[in-house]
Formats: C-alpha cells, sequence, structure tokens
C-alpha cells in the first residue's frame, strides 16, 4: 500500500499498514510520543485540523478559527512568532501577534500563506483586526486543494483512514490530559502536544493538556477567541455596494 495514509502510518510506527508497532498496545504515552512527531513531520496543524474538524461536534463557526490558533501556537513554539497582549484592545481582542527577529523561513506552504495572511507586509499586527475574509477564503481552499491533491478528501480511502488516526490521537491525548501529569514528567512531548491540544480543545480547563512554562513560550489560552474573531470579522461589502 502507498500513498499518503501509508506514509503517516509508516512514520508513525515503523511500517506500512498491517505491520509496524501496535498502537493500541502501547501505554498512553507511549502511543503519543510516536504519534505526535509522526503526525507533524507529515502535515501541517492546518491540514490536520480541515482533516478532523468536520468530524468533530463543535459549532462550525468555532472550527476554522481553532485551526488557525493550532497552527499559530506550532509556529510561535518553532520561533516564527511570539504573542503579546498590547495596545488599547482588552481580552482576545488585544491579542498582538509579532514576527521573531530571527525567524526561519517557513517551508511548508500551507504555514507560509498563513503567516502571510496574518501580516501582510507588517512586523506586528492585532490578530482580531486580521478580518480579509477574502485572504481567510482563500488560505482555506489553498489547504483543501492541497489535501484533495495528496488523496485525503473526504470522501477518499485514505482520507478516511488518516481522520480516523488523528481522531484515536485526540481521544488519547484528552485521556492522558485527565491524568493530571506535570508538564516536568515529559517536557518534549508536552510542548510537541500543546499545538494539537488547542487543535482538539483541550487546551484549557480542569483536565487541560500540559502548558508550556511563559518562560519558555507564552500562549495565551485565549488565542482560539481571537484567530476566531479574526476568521469571523465582518465580511467585505460587494462591488457595487
Amino acid at each position: 500500500m502507498t500513498g499518503s495514509y501509508a506514509r503517516l502510518h509508516t512514520r508513525v510506527t515503523g511500517g506500512p499498514p498491517g505491520t509496524g508497532v501496535p498502537l493500541d498496545k502501547l501505554p498512553l504515552a507511549a502511543r503519543l510520543a510516536l504519534m505526535l512527531p509522526g503526525v507533524t513531520a507529515e502535515m501541517s496543524l492546518l491540514r490536520a485540523g480541515f482533516l478532523v474538524w468536520p468530524a468533530v461536534r463543535k459549532p462550525p463557526v468555532h472550527r476554522y478559527g481553532r485551526m488557525v490558533a493550532a497552527q499559530l501556537a506550532g509556529l510561535a513554539i518553532r520561533r516564527h512568532l511570539w504573542i503579546s497582549y498590547g495596545g488599547a484592545y482588552e481580552g482576545e481582542a488585544g491579542l498582538v501577534v509579532s514576527r521573531h527577529p530571527d525567524a526561519p523561513v517557513p517551508t511548508e506552504p500551507e504555514e507560509a500563506l498563513l503567516l502571510a495572511v496574518v501580516f501582510g507586509h507588517e512586523e506586528s499586527v492585532r490578530l482580531a483586526g486580521r478580518t480579509d475574509a477574502w485572504s481567510w477564503d482563500l488560505l482555506a481552499e489553498f489547504v483543501r486543494r492541497r489535501i484533495k491533491a495528496d488523496g485525503l478528501a473526504w470522501n477518499q480511502p485514505d482520507g478516511h483512514r488518516t481522520r480516523l488516526l488523528l481522531l484515536r490521537m485526540g481521544r488519547w491525548m484528552r485521556a492522558y490530559a485527565a491524568r493530571g501529569v506535570p508538564w516536568e514528567e515529559a517536557p518534549g512531548m508536552h510542548l510537541a502536544g500543546y499545538p494539537y491540544a488547542v487543535l482538539f480543545g483541550i487546551e484549557n480547563g480542569l483536565l487541560a493538556w500540559p502548558t508550556p512554562p511563559e518562560e519558555e513560550v507564552y500562549l495565551p489560552s485565549l488565542l482560539p477567541e481571537a484567530c476566531t474573531m479574526a476568521v469571523n470579522g465582518p465580511r467585505p461589502p460587494k462591488d457595487g455596494a
């Protein structure tokens, strides 16, 4: 078997479908230690979001914003940008995203386009104010086209298998977070998993995924809300209106 799902399965388990490490027989932490870097190496957070979110029982109005928040969290962890509060706005409306002065050049096209949508020609922007609906629509369509080109469309076998594997990872992450494991027990895995915790909505609350120390990377809890404000902002008037 070849294709996108076979590559992901091999990356995670060490062998093609039907072989490799049997994930369900491993301890929970060991499963996630294999899953998280494997998924990260094979796809962007945006792509993972577009694959799983149609199957998640959450209001559609929050879906795209949470995908964007997850990807921005991943980029912040990799030092492409940093997030802070500033200006005259309070709460999620006041979140500011700034380019890191020595940020690496993004090699993933979906990430590069997201950075272009968020920043434009600026070095620092108020995230909730980035309400260019046309640009957000362009990014969403670009991700969908790439998913389809890789044989991962909703109605394709590889898309179905990949979506199920990602949803299993989300359930495992939720069960792991519910144990209340401290950050210090597995900081590398916890950092790798945090963007996916944002994606699956388990980054906040009593049973939340372990949060990175602020001195390592600041990832404010209101990031998904700020991204939702941006992507669901007022639509531009139609020509001639």
